[in-house]
């Protein structure tokens, strides 16, 4: 049976001695419960916080994950039903807190990251408490979007997709990721295009527009061509390039 690193699954003792045995980074992932089209469930965003942080604490070796934050800032996704999002200024809070537990226990680094995007402004507006509050600990954090897009464009450059095709909503690339993690879940032949011009408007606006008014599927690019190579492919890229900052101090500024 392999080893957990995960908390949840965890005893309170096997907690404590995995960190007496040096697993002093602990990662939370902040995800979200949203609409993902009409082929992927609502907690995708969580569902792939999980496969993240599961796989990113096996790279680092000496990591143990959270339980992931399953409750984000959703509200352009609000018209499609089973979207459930809380305020910016409630994950900012929900995030000073998780943090101030794992603070408790030992850990020496808490790595804070988003797989959900409308989670990055709270992170952001959060992060300066939380490291004026626990100085004795090093807080790394990924805090915009656009360091996602610009090494997902790069990603799909060098593997000769189309961007607006892998999209960042539910598309092929996010579709991707879940045939490789949850392909249980995953109803291929609901699978199809949506909006696939500049989508930018969701990330760069405090209050995004309503989601089924830029596209009634739900879905920013096309999942139609998704497969779980291309998704493992991706988890293997973004894992090493987000461990390799960790472990540089890159996130830690």
């Amino acid at each position: 049976m392999r080893e957990t690193v995960l908390i949840e699954e965890m005893t309170w003792p096997e907690v404590r001695e995995a960190i007496r045995r040096g697993k002093r980074r602990v990662i939370v992932m902040l995800g979200a419960m949203e609409q993902h089209g009409p082929h992927l469930p609502i907690g995708t965003d969580t569902y792939l916080g999980y496969a993240t942080g599961d796989r990113l604490a096996r790279r680092l070796g000496d990591a143990l994950v959270a339980p992931v934050v399953t409750l984000g800032y959703s509200a352009g996704h609000l018209p499609m039903a089973g979207t459930v999002s809380i305020e910016e200024t409630t994950l900012q809070a929900v995030i000073a807190d998780v943090c101030r537990s794992l603070a408790r226990h030992g850990f020496r680094e808490i790595v804070l990251l988003c797989s959900h995007g409308g989670n990055y402004r709270a992170l952001r507006n959060a992060l300066a408490g939380v490291r004026d509050e626990h100085r004795d600990l090093r807080i790394s954090a990924i805090t915009d979007f656009d360091e996602w897009l610009e090494h997902t464009t790069a990603f799909a450059a060098r593997e000769g997709l189309d961007m607006t095709r892998l999209g960042v909503h539910a598309g092929q690339g996010e579709t991707s990721l879940m045939l490789a993690h949850r392909p249980d879940l995953v109803q291929m032949d609901k699978a199809c295009e949506g909006f696939t011009g500049d989508a930018s408007i969701r990330w760069r606006s405090k209050v995004p527009p309503p989601m089924d008014t830029m596209s009634p599927t739900g879905i920013l690019g096309d999942a139609r061509e998704s497969t779980a190579g291309l998704g493992e492919t991706m988890f293997r890229e973004r894992i090493e390039r987000v461990a390799q900052m960790i472990e540089a101090g890159a996130l830690a500024r």
